[in-house]
């Protein structure tokens, strides 16, 4: 991850990605907050007629309510050429998930398939895993940083992981390849140090 020094494009337009999924306040306001303007990305067409800088995966829903959305309107492609082509992409929460290729969630039914793994029900204390947990990371910009996790499944092996996080059994909170990075957690709702987070992966 760019340290707090790196230069964030500006001003940059962030199309986030409609999945049908739940309330998006919070993410639209996060990314207000921090400088960015976005678009609601429906289709393939949005993209190209918004100009688009970076693409967001937000964060709520079922891994097969998700899946069937992207598949359904054609951004499973979208999404799977903009992370080829190597530009800005965060997936948050179910948004990392569904780059993987199955869900105990949701059997049967086939992720992006973007990255080698699986998502799996964890071994939490407590279903679901809500509140603030510390992550762990070789990356100065992610390490023991406080964030908040709202989750039963999550990715447990992957080798693209850049940071970690303990509840019950450690399991991946993110991952990076080149400009695409996703997170288990919620940014958006993790204060100052999730603006950051977003703020340094969406750098370029």
């Amino acid at each position: 991850m760019n340290t707090a020094s790196s230069r964030v494009t500006a001003p940059m337009t962030v199309g986030v990605v409609n999945t049908k999924a739940g309330n998006l306040f919070s993410l639209y306001a996060c990314l207000k907050r921090i400088g960015f303007s976005t678009v609601q990305v429906n289709q393939p067409d949005d993209i190209n007629h918004q100009s688009v800088d970076a693409l967001v995966v937000p964060g709520q829903g079922r891994f097969g309510q998700v899946m069937k959305q992207l598949v359904a309107t054609g951004l499973d492609e979208t999404i799977k050429d903009w992370i080829v082509a190597d530009k800005p992409f965060l997936g948050i929460c179910v948004g990392l998930q569904v780059l993987f290729k199955q869900s105990e969630e949701d059997p049967g039914v086939a992720g992006l398939g973007i990255f080698e793994g699986k998502v799996e029900r964890l071994n939490s204390p407590k279903q679901p895993m809500v509140g603030w947990s510390k992550l762990s990371s070789d990356d100065e910009g992610l390490n023991e940083k406080i964030v908040y996790f709202v989750n039963s499944y999550g990715v447990k092996q992957s080798d693209v992981t850049a940071a970690t996080v303990t509840y019950g059994e450690q399991f991946i909170a993110a991952i990076n390849q080149g400009n695409a990075w996703a997170v288990q957690f919620h940014p958006e709702k993790s204060g100052d140090v999730g603006e950051e987070v977003i703020k340094q992966c969406l750098s370029y």
